[in-house]
């Protein structure tokens, strides 16, 4: 087993073991994301067996993408002050025992109070992944490490619907949402016990806690995130205009909270002097962007093969098998072209994005109603390949110039801006696509048109409109080329 020596920056020395200590962080980060897209699957049946409406099965979905965004930044902290493997062990088994909690849950409130646990827990360990590569990794080691992080988060995706499509059409003992949560806990209980003896302790310096910042990014998350999960099911009623209205306040009060607090020699949750670093402010922009389209990607087309095409869960997770293939494939290619094209493979992969985004609009307004898993094949493989050049390298853009000491806060400045992207990309082009569709429905267009919606051009449609998030990632990312080359 090959063996690097690395000091921390608090001065203690680590043993990394390269080609284990690596998988069992990025497992972590694995289980994290599938078990966001499993569940979303199990959805309908989960509703039916708790008697639950589409509403309060909304909110089980946002207390676990809420609680999970609005712990990222300051779980980062957490790991830079007490050591980033104990906090990434003591969030796996909290998140171990809330995911029992979930399959044992009576009813739909019960289930939600475990999910905003469970939420919570994982972005207690999320951000110790990226922060122990910054730390224990260098030069082109750590880019390798960091594009298995992308490449992980991106394979979970449709692995998560793929293991939802099959736990709800099987049904192993009448256990079918169950077996949904219980289980990824004794994963989470076995990786937890495989970094107790492999991964190295590391840690930043022990700063104090600053709990109003902490206190303001949470508010400031809930006020935009709970509405944008739960609006558009609700009817978009006042309340939910309000927290969108709000929700630029109470951010602009954190940036200033922040600014203050290290102008007097503080230790913010989110240094300004962070975000004016140019890769690491250029980077973001890329993340946000992209992940954006890619939220509503993977919502819009799941519902597009069920709903409008006919398929079951599990055909639907099979027919986006190949998209998982394209993703593996630029898992394999990139990290030979990462370093100093880093920011090159993004363009690249921005461009193949949007081209094989727009030609999937074009299959679907020509022939939606015969598309099928094996027609839909190659613009699946090509879409998770350009996926891949974009997310893999990403990560690795993006902390580049990110000092060992502020690694846990960087990387949860990072995935924060990548959860709440992904909701709003859920929101805002999930809402295009029940809009289109309920509007072609009323008109009396018939392609494509199946249980009340036009599935056809609500397809084209928010197609369309990702493959335009694609071209802008891209045309960002050429900036990238400034600072990282």
């Amino acid at each position: 087993m090959t063996t690097t020596t690395l000091t921390s920056p608090a001065g203690t020395t680590a043993r990394v073991a390269d080609r284990l200590a690596l998988p069992v962080l990025l497992l972590g980060s694995f289980l994290a994301t599938a078990n966001f897209f499993v569940v979303n699957v199990a959805l309908p049946t989960i509703g039916r067996s708790l008697h639950a409406n589409a509403a309060s099965l909304q909110l089980v979905v946002a207390a676990y993408s809420v609680s999970y965004a609005a712990a990222l930044v300051a779980g980062g902290r957490l790991g830079d002050r007490f050591g980033r493997r104990r906090m990434f062990v003591l969030g796996l088994v909290a998140f171990a025992v809330s995911g029992l909690a979930c399959g044992l849950a009576g009813d739909v409130w019960t289930l939600t109070g475990a999910r905003l646990v469970q939420g919570a827990a994982a972005g207690i360990f999320v951000p110790q992944v990226l922060s122990t590569i910054q730390a224990g990794y260098s030069g082109a080691a750590r880019q390798r490490a960091l594009a298995g992080f992308g490449a992980a988060l991106g394979i979970a995706c449709v692995v998560g619907q793929l293991y939802g499509g099959a736990a709800v059409t099987f049904d192993v003992a009448h256990l079918t949402w169950q077996l949904v949560f219980w289980p990824f806990a004794p994963i989470a209980l076995l990786v937890a016990a495989l970094a107790v003896r492999l991964v190295p302790e590391t840690r930043g310096r022990p700063l104090p806690l600053d709990l109003r910042g902490a206190a303001l990014l949470t508010l400031t998350l809930v006020l935009l995130l709970v509405p944008l999960s739960v609006g558009a099911g609700a009817g978009w009623p006042a309340w939910a205009w309000v927290g969108l209205a709000a929700a630029p306040v109470a951010a602009y009060g954190f940036v200033r909270d922040q600014a203050a607090r290290e102008r007097a020699g503080g230790a913010p949750l989110l240094p300004p002097s962070l975000v004016r670093l140019p890769a690491f402010r250029r980077g973001l922009a890329v993340v946000a962007v992209f992940f954006v389209g890619l939220g509503g990607f993977l919502l819009t087309t799941g519902i597009s093969l069920q709903e409008g095409l006919g398929m079951s869960p599990l055909g639907a997770g099979f027919a986006l098998a190949p998209y998982a293939l394209g993703f593996l494939a630029a898992s394999l290619t990139v990290p030979r072209l990462i370093g100093r094209y880093a920011a090159r493979v993004i363009v690249a992969g921005a461009v193949v994005l949007a081209v094989s985004l727009a030609a999937a609009a074009v299959q679907a307004g020509v022939g939606y109603d015969g598309l099928t898993a094996r027609t839909l094949l190659p613009a699946f493989v090509v879409i998770g390949f350009g996926q891949g050049l974009v997310m893999i390298p990403v990560f690795g853009v993006v902390l580049a110039g990110v000092t060992t000491d502020r690694a846990g806060v960087a990387s949860g400045v990072l995935t924060t801006t990548q959860q709440a992207m992904i909701a709003v990309g859920v929101a805002a082009l999930g809402t295009m696509f029940f809009r289109v569709a309920s509007t072609g429905s009323s008109t009396g267009s018939s392609t494509g048109t199946a249980a009340g919606g036009d599935w056809r051009a609500a397809t084209v449609a928010v197609l369309a409109a990702e493959a335009a998030l694609a071209l802008l990632t891209g045309i960002i990312a050429t900036r990238l080329l400034r600072s990282d080359e």
